[in-house]
Order: structure tokens, then C-alpha cells, then sequence
């Protein structure tokens, strides 16, 4: 059995506005987790998600396949996404694949909420 330290946190900044911290790792072992998570979240009456990835340690494809999920969802449902504090372990991944340029990407949730 594959064990995986996986967590995401949902808070309401303002109306309409979500904050998705997800911390550890984003694979395949946690890849529902994370679908329910941004699916809950990316969901009227949000008009605006951000999700923070700060504190994620490892992003594999199956991480990756929830963030695009994730900015097709929000598409579908005229929400903004954003996505905050992309380090190393997550812009990696997006680089090499070519997503990077897919996703509003900001250093913080404060620099995201100054600007949309």
C-alpha cells in the first residue's frame, strides 16, 4: 500500500472568494482527494478560487491532471482561478509540460487578490 501525505483546506476569504491550501503530495495515491476538494470549491457561487500550493512537496501527472481540471471546471463555471505560491515542486512539472502558461500564476494570495 502506497502512503501519501495529502491535505487540503478550504477558507472563504469574501464572499465568493475560496482559498484551497493543499500541502504534501499531489499523486496518484491522492489524486481523489484532491478532485474533491477543488471540486467543491470550484463551484457557483465561487466567482473566484485561489489554490495554494506553498506547501506541496511532489506534483506527479495525476496532480498536474487535477489543476487542469481544476482551471476547466472554473471555465465551465465563469469562476476566476488562480493558482498561488507555485514552487519548485509544482512548477517543475508545469514547465516541463508546457501548462505553466494555462494557469494565472501569482507569489502569494495577496498579490492574486490585488489583481483580479
Amino acid at each position: 500500500m502506497i502512503r501519501t501525505t495529502f491535505a487540503a483546506v478550504t477558507e472563504e476569504l469574501a464572499p465568493g472568494v475560496l482559498l484551497v491550501r493543499m500541502s504534501g503530495e499531489i499523486d496518484i495515491a491522492s489524486t481523489e482527494f484532491a478532485a474533491e476538494s477543488i471540486h467543491a470549491a470550484v463551484a457557483p457561487p465561487a466567482r473566484l478560487v485561489l489554490i495554494d500550493l506553498s506547501a506541496v512537496t511532489f506534483c506527479s501527472s495525476a496532480g498536474l491532471g487535477n489543476l487542469v481540471e481544476a482551471r476547466n471546471l472554473a471555465g465551465r463555471h465563469n469562476i476566476t482561478l488562480a493558482l498561488v505560491g507555485v514552487g519548485r515542486p509544482v512548477d517543475r512539472p508545469l514547465s516541463v509540460t508546457g501548462l505553466g502558461g494555462q494557469f494565472r500564476i501569482y507569489g502569494t494570495a495577496e498579490e492574486a487578490l490585488a489583481e483580479l
